[in-house]
């Protein structure tokens, strides 16, 4: 092993240049991947399968100036240890790009555990390579008694990953995408053919290809990297170039250091030197990122479009005419027109920055706005790996109907306010283009948070004066907590106003046949005017329930609600609404909703709790515009629970200002299981969870919550089963 390091088992020879060009192209790719930021497991398993290939084509490249047999021989024995790890890798590398290495996680790992007791075998036995002969000027490996075994792995490990490429980039349709598999299927097929040279080890052959195919194909991961935008590269990751220029000058200045030792000097003489040489560099690194990073610099023309979008924007309290401003200013930018989609407070529907509509198809779920309001940055349709796996599917179709590139939300807390949608014909997007998109979308979000409060500042500074009759008359008005039975059917529900008096309300009545009707209310604000106006929806509701009976029918009962919000309200006060009508009969729920927040159909299977939103479109009610929502129904089973809630539960905020959100109470509900839970405990669990968030800090606003169940009575939890 001395001889591998020694000076006199190596002459410089001119044959070596033209070997060096494998090693070259690898090491580019190597230090492309590692400096720049990009798909986390694109990133790793190439670098692992180039680092993998690396120690091959420098032996190669060091052949013609190797004068030593045995060193030669020990050599060759390190570069095929590694080749079988080079297909493992390889096969992570594939999977991963066609997005399926999750799934196959396990056999890339047991591809890897194979690869590295190669790895061992190889570098300390014969097994591969059992000595070296000369083949034109230039020294090559002979096959040891396990070489041809260690071939077939090599293959067989490869095999996977190619099998799922192939059959993605000749099956899939045309996209930007398949473009970059068929380019790395073919720069992967080029390499994997130097394998060839396994015919010199057994006398076959006069001259070694490898180490120009893999140069070639390394080649050509380069301009996969760079023009197709392989690794999905978002900025600079300037850690990385840091790292590497820390070590490579800690080697040189060791090396000086040992020169000038010489051999004379103490082996703690020497380790302390080299302490000390690696301790400097360390502070020199760190004093130059100081430095760079105390630096300010100088304003430039996408910072000065920023403060153009938030001085103009101080005035406007129009969300459509901020959004359109966006628009102009991300075009003037970085030429990229985007789209901007906007919620609307009042209806949970969505419109573009012109006002349009959009349908059903091309809005975001619900199950998403919570996620997307907490994400950070964009997200791109190529790179799904931050997005949880429950919501993976949804964020997917959500890129296919807009036909985006990248999406960034614009987000306040736990609110969804908004999207810009990048459409795909952009290409690429990265760096300072994208890092100027995302800090637009920051302050698009305060633009928009600033006109809504405007917004509801002028609403309610005309409100009614308080009363000190709407409190009491609420409270007689409302039904107590329950449970209520009827049939099979049983509801739990409960308010809490912020102040005396609540915007909130809820209602259940039995229709007969199995029926029930069960409705829940929040009207604008929560002090007495509002109370006045859930006051007048009650009894409308109560006068319609008595009328009508068992024949009562949903449209007509938001009619009525719209007449007595209007009437009581002035045109000045609106209500959202959501009303049910549970059949246990025909096991189904009829509903509608005014612009109420989405209730959860909560379905216990095999696997967990099944969530499902109670979506549906329509206006608030006395808001001046028709309230003609669409009845919809959904099957509802044995065991199945509804939780209806305000907004005031998803918007209870911790000391810190946090809010509940709609993320923690989906996790809640889904933390359910498969336990049996009446409603009563039910929601208890909810209003325990959403009362521990506030942890004793006031209402902000009136929380009302209600469940149902069809069904028997279930069996009760202890106290050790009761989610915190």
């Amino acid at each position: 092993m001395h001889d591998l390091w020694s000076s006199a088992s190596y002459e410089a020879h001119l044959l070596s240049l033209p070997f060096a060009l494998a090693p070259t192209a690898l090491l580019i790719v190597i230090a492309y991947a590692a400096a720049m930021r990009g798909s986390t497991s694109l990133r790793g398993w190439l670098l692992a399968h180039c680092l993998s290939i690396l120690p091959y084509g420098i032996v190669v490249m060091l052949s013609p100036s190797i004068t030593s047999a045995p060193v030669a021989t020990q050599l060759f024995q390190v570069a095929a240890a590694f080749l079988p790890l080079a297909a493992a890798a390889g096969t992570g590398f594939q999977l991963a790009l066609v997005r399926k290495h999750r799934k196959y996680r396990w056999l890339i790992w047991a591809g890897v555990a194979n690869a590295a007791v190669w790895v061992v075998v190889s570098c300390t036995t014969h097994a591969a390579v059992d000595s070296v002969h000369e083949v034109n000027g230039l020294w090559f490996a002979n096959a040891g008694p396990w070489a041809f075994i260690a071939f077939l792995n090599i293959v067989l490990l490869a095999l996977p990953g190619f099998t799922a490429l192939v059959r993605a980039a000749l099956r899939g349709r045309p996209s930007v995408e398949r473009r970059q598999q068929r380019l790395i299927l073919l720069a992967n097929c080029i390499t994997y053919s130097g394998l060839v040279d396994v015919g010199l080890a057994y006398g076959i052959g006069v001259f070694p290809l490898g180490w120009l195919l893999s140069g070639i194909g390394s080649l050509l991961v380069v301009r996969a990297l760079v023009v197709e935008d392989l690794l999905r590269v978002r900025a600079v990751d300037t850690n990385a170039p840091l790292l590497v220029g820390h070590f490579a000058a800690s080697i040189l200045l060791g090396w000086v250091v040992l020169v000038l030792l010489g051999d004379r000097a103490p082996w703690w003489i020497t380790t302390l030197a080299l302490l000390i040489v690696f301790g400097g560099v360390r502070a020199a690194v760190a004093v130059v990122s100081l430095v760079n990073r105390g630096g300010r610099p100088g304003e430039g023309p996408l910072e000065r479009l920023l403060d153009q979008l938030v001085t103009r924007t101080r005035t406007m309290i129009d969300a459509r005419q901020i959004a359109q401003l966006a628009v102009d200013i991300v075009q003037l930018g970085v030429g990229v027109s985007p789209r901007v989609l906007l919620a609307t407070e009042t209806d949970w529907g969505w419109t573009t920055e012109n006002g349009q509509r959009l349908d059903d198809a091309h809005t975001p779920d619900p199950l998403l706005g919570g996620w997307l309001a907490e994400h950070k940055g964009a997200l791109f349709a190529s790179d799904l790996e931050a997005v949880p796996p429950d919501l993976r599917d949804l964020v997917t179709s959500l890129f296919e109907a807009h036909d985006a590139l990248a999406i960034v939300p614009i987000g306040s807390v736990d609110e969804l306010i908004g999207l810009v949608v990048v459409p795909a014909s952009a290409k690429r997007l990265r760096g300072r283009p994208l890092s100027f998109l995302e800090r637009t979308a920051e302050r698009l979000a305060e633009a928009l948070l600033h006109a809504r409060m405007a917004q509801r500042a002028a609403d309610r500074a005309n409100l009614a004066r308080e009363v000190q009759l709407a409190a009491t008359l609420q409270g007689e008005l409302l039904p107590a907590k329950g449970p209520h039975v009827h049939g099979d059917v049983t509801v739990v529900g409960s308010w809490q106003p912020a102040t005396r008096c609540a915007g909130d309300f809820w209602c259940v009545y039995p229709l007969g046949d199995g029926r029930v009707l069960v409705a829940i209310g929040d009207a604008t604000g929560h002090g007495v005017a509002s109370a006045m106006v859930t006051a007048a929806a009650i009894g409308a509701c109560d006068v319609l329930v008595r009328r009508s009976g068992k024949d009562l029918q949903l449209t007509e009962l938001t009619a009525a609600l719209d007449t007595a919000v209007r009437r009581v309200g002035g045109g000045q006060l609106a209500m959202t609404c959501f009303a049910a009508v549970l059949d246990a009969e025909a096991s189904e729920i009829h509903f509608v909703s005014c612009g109420h927040t989405a209730p959860y159909l909560c379905r216990p299977t095999d696997k967990g709790v099944e969530l499902h939103a109670l979506v549906g479109r329509g206006n608030p009610l006395g808001s001046g515009v028709p309230a003609v929502p669409r009845v919809l129904q959904r099957p509802w089973q044995t065991g199945d629970l509804v939780v209806w809630y305000t907004d005031g539960v998803i918007e209870a905020k911790d000391p810190a200002g946090a809010p509940f959100g709609d993320r923690r109470l989906q996790h809640l509900l889904r933390r359910l299981e498969r336990r049996k839970l009446s409603p009563k405990q039910v929601h208890d669990l909810v209003q325990a969870g959403v009362t521990a968030h506030r942890a004793g800090h006031p209402l902000a606003d009136d929380e009302t919550l209600v469940v149902a169940q069809l069904g028997g009575p279930p069996v009760r939890p202890s106290l050790a089963e009761v989610p915190s």
